[in-house]
């Protein structure tokens, strides 16, 4: 059999997909720091807490004074003790919580688009529907004329169904601000899944409504957490865009540090604005 002349063909070569060891090295050496970091800060914060004179339920309403007024005739009791904050509040941080909660349960918490025109408009609606709520209320307390009678029902209500419109306007501008890569999926893509959203928003203010003793913690815990969450979006918005750190964060380990230290700043804030709020009504303030 004659030779063949045909010079023999090297395998091609397929370029790697898998980063150089140095830098997983690196990345993982930075999720380590980070996540040192965030967990001696927690620990700290943590620890001052507990060390705060006073009971949790005092420190929590004092720590919420600065971004709501907390009268008595506009909050609830469930059990003799007062919630840390306002009925409309209550509504409004919990129901934005649970909203983004969702978003991610469902695989829309990177979601960088906002829902169709008549959704988008329909969120629009739902806050709305506390704005007037609370015009309404705010004319009592002047004096004015009133649409109706005001109500703590209808204050933690249409605060519960605005906080889910909010979190479905917000989320889109967090995502398309923070992440390095989201999904190109609307919040809500049609009314119907807007209605499933409300099913817990609502259930939550049926909740605080009955006051129902077992409920007060859960409830004052996750409106709480709502007031951080929702403060520490958008204050991590403004930071990235001054300092020019926009679309940085690769995943939710990379979210860490940056959302610790603004929890930071967000505690600062509502610390200076509970010791102005204080002051100005003459009440002595304890740190």
């Amino acid at each position: 059999m004659a030779a063949s002349n045909q010079k023999p063909v090297p395998p091609a070569v397929v370029p790697s997909t898998q980063r150089p060891d140095s830098e997983v090295i690196t990345s993982r050496t930075k999720q380590r720091r980070s996540l040192l970091i965030s967990g001696v800060v927690l620990v700290a914060l943590l620890v001052l807490l507990i060390a705060w004179p006073g009971d949790l339920l005092s420190k929590l309403t004092f720590l919420n004074s600065g971004v709501c007024p907390q009268r008595p005739s506009h909050s609830y009791f469930i059990d003799g003790q007062k919630m840390p904050l306002e009925a409309r509040m209550i509504g409004i941080f919990a129901g934005f919580l649970l909203t983004v909660l969702a978003l991610w349960f469902v695989g829309r918490g990177r979601a960088l688009r906002w829902p169709r025109l008549p959704v988008s408009l329909l969120l629009v609606a739902l806050v709305m529907v506390m704005v007037v709520d609370g015009l309404n209320s705010t004319a009592l307390d002047l004096g004015w004329p009133t649409l109706y009678r005001p109500e703590n029902w209808l204050r933690v209500l249409t605060g519960a169904i605005s906080g889910a419109g909010m979190a479905g306007l917000v989320m889109p501008v967090f995502n398309l601000t923070i992440w390095k890569r989201g999904y190109l999926l609307p919040t809500f893509k049609n009314w119907r899944e807007v209605l499933y959203a409300l099913i817990p928003v609502v259930l939550l203010a049926l909740g605080v409504i009955s006051g129902w003793g077992p409920l007060f913690w859960p409830i004052s815990l996750l409106a709480v957490a709502g007031v951080q969450v929702m403060l520490g979006i958008f204050n991590m918005i403004i930071a990235a865009i001054v300092i020019r750190r926009e679309n940085r964060v690769e995943s939710a380990s990379g979210l860490l540090l940056p959302a610790t230290l603004i929890l930071l700043v967000s505690l600062g804030e509502m610390l200076l604005l509970a010791a102005f709020r204080q002051a100005f009504a003459g009440a002595t303030v304890i740190f």
